[in-house]
């Protein structure tokens, strides 16, 4: 074994760890390291051990359950998740791109990150309070096209609508997203002629399904949807509502 810091000989100098890695100290400086690499970006963790958290993680439970099931470190639960969303985008950035598109469906996905936004005070970091997941996908193959987290303003929306833009092929394809009004101009601004743009609101009624505590979680009726369509320009027109009877 060769030193590390000074190329000379080294010779095993006990061992240490649960695993009982293997340690050397150098003859000539006397400096002590391991050949032991993390095989997972910078982490030491097993790979099926961390590949049985992650997929825990994916599962819906939370960190500390995690941490109980399978011995880690809550702080390594959450460097393995920083990684894994960061080769995923990575993963994502270099596949996902001319994608041919036909009718894709754009929402927001609300969370938030340390604290709800009522809880968030002056000074508080803007990562804190309410976070927003940008989704747009693809109808017919269900494959997610784009992915952008921030909050639900002008800015993110136009990042989202730029992101998507960048992995599609330039074809002209149908774009329906719900009734968030900063789509409106960023749609036109973006693609400028190149999606059938519409957008989908719908109404929600009571029909006294709280009336009782047996029928306090039921789904509330979709009374009307109301269907709003653009083509290239401003709002063209906007159709009456549609009656609807079922459920959503």
């Amino acid at each position: 074994m060769t030193c590390k810091r000074c190329n000379h000989t080294a010779r095993k100098f006990g061992r240490y760890g649960k695993r009982r890695i293997q340690r050397y100290q150098c003859s000539t400086c006397k400096a002590t390291f391991t050949e032991h690499e993390p095989r997972l970006g910078t982490h030491y963790t097993d790979p099926e051990t961390a590949a049985k958290a992650l997929a825990m993680m994916l599962e819906g439970m939370s960190v500390r359950a995690t941490s109980r099931l399978t011995g880690l470190h809550k702080g390594t639960i959450l460097a393995l998740m920083l990684t894994a969303s960061q080769r995923a985008g990575a993963k994502l950035d270099s596949l996902v791109r001319n994608v041919r598109v036909g009718y894709v469906q754009a929402d927001e996905i609300w969370c938030f990150v340390g604290k709800k936004q009522r809880q968030v005070r002056t000074g508080d970091s803007p990562d804190l309070g309410d976070q927003w997941a940008f989704v747009a996908i693809d109808a017919q193959t269900k494959l997610i096209v784009s992915c952008v987290i921030g909050k639900r303003t002008s800015e993110t929306t136009r990042t989202f609508l730029a992101d998507l833009k960048g992995r599609i092929a330039d074809a002209r394809f149908q774009l329906t997203t719900d009734g968030f009004h900063f789509y409106r101009r960023g749609v036109e601004d973006v693609f400028a002629g190149q999606a059938d743009f519409a957008q989908l609101v719908k109404l929600f009624g009571d029909y006294g399904q709280f009336d009782t505590a047996d029928a306090r979680y039921s789904h509330q009726e979709s009374r009307r949807l109301y269907p709003r369509f653009e083509t290239e320009g401003p709002i063209l027109s906007t159709s009456p509502p549609v009656t609807w009877s079922g459920r959503i």
